[in-house]
């Protein structure tokens, strides 16, 4: 499995974040077919080929996805693609 890690800081707090992050996972959801589910620290999300994790914290976000053999050519470009959703979500 290829994986894809990002971690950024954040003064927002984790309720704006995920707030935020609403937007995100639509895109997510349309791009990847991820369905996510949440509880109270952050969420779990698995889709065609992809799983993973959001943490959402009151100074952070953190994602780690986890990329099936069909999706590795592209490891370089989702990454890329997430971390700049990720640093316009985070915006202030």
């Amino acid at each position: 499995m290829s994986r894809v890690r990002i971690h950024r800081p954040h003064s927002l707090g984790s309720q704006e974040v995920r707030r935020r992050f609403a937007e995100v996972e639509s895109s997510l959801q349309q791009h990847y077919g991820l369905n996510i589910e949440w509880d109270d620290l952050g969420g779990a999300f698995h889709g065609h080929g992809v799983t993973g994790q959001v943490h959402v914290a009151e100074d952070h976000i953190a994602i780690d996805m986890h990329l099936g053999i069909m999706l590795w050519p592209f490891t370089h470009r989702i990454q890329e693609s997430l971390e700049q959703q990720v640093d316009r979500l985070l915006e202030s």
